[in-house]
């Protein structure tokens, strides 16, 4: 799917809301950084990292036959990586 998707579906990081939500992304994490509250990280890098891991998280969740139990795993572990960017 990673390999063939994109050449049947079009390269998912260039679809209008994927960038949007990574400039969104890009442009707060920027502003983070610039206030010290992030760690002086690549902004575009941080976005897509961050994006993919709630993508990810997201399908998971999705795709789990007890998202109630999945669902707080991952938005703990997602919080402990966001934290892991703070300053």
């Amino acid at each position: 799917m990673l390999l063939d998707g994109p050449a049947v579906l079009g390269d998912p990081s260039q679809w209008p809301s994927q960038s949007s939500c990574l400039q969104a992304t890009k442009r707060t994490i920027e502003q983070l950084v610039s206030d010290g509250v992030m760690k002086d990280v690549d902004p575009e890098a941080a976005a897509r990292l961050m994006n993919g891991a709630a993508l990810n998280a997201a399908l998971w969740v999705a795709a789990s036959d007890k998202p109630e139990v999945v669902l707080p795993k991952a938005i703990e572990a997602f919080r402990l990586l966001a934290e892991g960017f703070l300053a």
